[in-house]
């Protein structure tokens, strides 16, 4: 099998992990419904992934390779203020959590059931995404638009915290609203506090 196809079945599994897992929980999906939806045999999934658990970290890898990606692009346009890059990460962060809800699901509930996988998420690419965060607040500290004295890693896992409350909040509403059209509220209500007076 080439890797190209290879890659393409990880991919296929992956996906039907999310929709099992977001529609099942994470304890009510088993391996062989994942692999019942990805098309394969029970055992394949383990030519891939040790376990259902290493599917879930994955899951998370995946998503935050291509949320890290799409930052790094906003942090690092020249020319750009601080302000206006902190307006399009809220947009950013909210518009790909809000345009996959199984996803958002799995984000926001799925990854939050044990301290162990949490553990293990906390080492990945997690600490790169703050980092992105961080790097915007301080280019707005040596701009001189937000406050001197920031710690703008501890703000940046506040920013952090805004969004992830935001998203959990749309994943229980009831109402059918798209979580990016929330990005301006709190995109001022985080400028409000990290401007200098």
């Amino acid at each position: 099998m080439t890797t190209q196809r290879k890659e393409a079945k990880r991919e296929r599994i992956l996906d039907a992990a999310v929709l099992e897992i977001a529609r099942r929980g994470y304890y009510g999906t088993t391996v062989s419904t994942i692999a019942r939806r990805a098309g394969v045999a029970d055992g394949t999934i383990y030519l891939y992934f040790k376990s259902k658990e290493d599917l879930l970290v994955s899951i998370f890898e995946r998503a935050m390779q291509r949320f890290n990606f799409e930052a790094a692009g906003i942090v690092e346009a020249d020319g750009v203020g601080a302000e206006e890059k902190l307006r399009r990460f809220v947009a950013l962060h909210l518009s790909l959590l809000g345009e996959d809800r199984d996803l958002a699901v799995i984000f926001q509930v799925e990854f939050r059931h044990t301290l162990h996988i949490l553990e293990r998420l906390s080492r990945s690419r997690m600490r790169d995404y703050l980092a992105l965060i961080a790097r915007v607040l301080e280019q707005g500290t040596e701009e001189g638009v937000f406050k001197r004295d920031l710690d703008a890693l501890l703000a940046a896992k506040m920013v952090f915290g805004i969004l992830d409350e935001m998203a959990t909040d749309w994943v229980l509403s009831k109402k059918n609203t798209r979580l990016a059209s929330r990005s301006a509220p709190v995109t001022d209500l985080l400028l409000g506090g990290l401007r200098t007076s």
